[in-house]
């Protein structure tokens, strides 16, 4: 016979029992891309991607969109202060990102907007700068908080415990202070996974994951995980300004970072039996078959590789 756990002492489960009577609202969105929710009120997301794929160029065209009268690159706007936290990179170039989000939120760049708010703390130690980072977010009260660079608010993005902490933290500041928190990370060498138990952590837990490769001279965003409606699969430029601008699909053979496509490519000619991409795919990234088969169903489920429909073959569909 089933005999429930004992409740440990000083411990209540009732404040989190569910309640079907006690009809929640619908998510409030803050990210909205077209007339899709990205990311809502009370949770975080995350832009994941490879080295220089323009990860920092997509969030500041987020932010840009959350500030702007008319939206940006089809990011809708919405009321509400904005959050830039910069981990990684030097003074002059945190500015150039703040220069550029006012640009295209139509702001003069050359004043602070009273919307947009910056912090760069590349010079402090992690655990200060996660320290720094929540005190940030917590008094200044955004709609939006983008921390861009994630992995630098802890010493070591592969420890579980760390990991686990910092993805309790921002879900518990954003529920708390009904914000959204969108994460930037990169992903691990040639491949399409969060870096780290964090970034493992971060896909778990996210509203949305938004992975962005390069193609060419364009970078192809893909709705990696979604709880919402999943947008469509975009691509986007850098102007003669200096600015992300929405873009034409690359065609086939202007490359790009996913190894999967890269072999099916340039490797089998743009299609293939499952199987023998599988066996390509384990021999050029030193993997195990079930490894590189998983890296094959993910590329399917984002939309870079298309299944036939026996399931035998792979094929690039753009």
């Amino acid at each position: 016979m089933y005999r429930p756990p004992t409740q440990p002492e000083g411990v209540d489960y009732e404040p989190y029992v569910m309640d079907l009577a006690h009809a929640l609202p619908e998510p409030v969105p803050v990210i909205r891309w077209h007339s899709l929710t990205v990311g809502s009120e009370g949770n975080i997301s995350a832009i994941v991607g490879e080295a220089k794929s323009k990860k920092t160029f997509l969030a500041s065209a987020v932010a840009a969109g959350v500030l702007s009268q008319g939206g940006y690159m089809a990011f809708g706007p919405q009321p509400g202060r904005v959050l830039w936290i910069d981990t990684e990179q030097a003074e002059a170039h945190v500015q150039r990102v703040m220069a550029r989000v006012h640009r295209m939120a139509g702001y003069d760049p050359r004043l602070n907007h009273d919307r947009f708010w910056t912090l760069a703390l590349r010079e402090l130690d992690p655990k200060v700068r996660a320290g720094v980072a929540f005190a940030a977010i917590e008094n200044l009260r955004p709609r939006l908080a983008v921390i861009d660079g994630i992995g630098d608010l802890q010493y070591d993005t592969n420890d579980l415990r760390e990991s686990e902490r910092i993805v309790t933290d921002l879900m518990r500041i954003s529920s708390q202070l009904s914000c959204h928190i969108l994460c930037v990370l990169h992903t691990n060498p040639n491949s399409d996974k969060a870096r780290g138990h964090t970034g493992s952590a971060l896909q778990r837990k996210s509203e949305s994951v938004l992975f962005v490769h390069r193609a060419g001279e364009a970078s192809v965003v893909d709705p990696q995980f979604c709880r919402n409606e999943p947008f469509d699969r975009f691509a986007f430029t850098i102007d003669e300004e200096g600015l992300p601008v929405a873009c034409d699909m690359p065609a086939a053979g202007t490359g790009s970072g996913d190894p999967c496509v890269m072999v099916l490519r340039d490797e089998l000619g743009g299609a293939a039996e499952r199987i023998a991409l599988i066996r390509r795919v384990a021999e050029k990234l030193g993997c195990t078959e079930a490894a590189a088969r998983m890296r094959i169903l993910r590329g399917v489920k984002t939309g870079r590789l298309a299944l036939s429909g026996d399931g035998c073959e792979i094929s690039i569909p753009w």
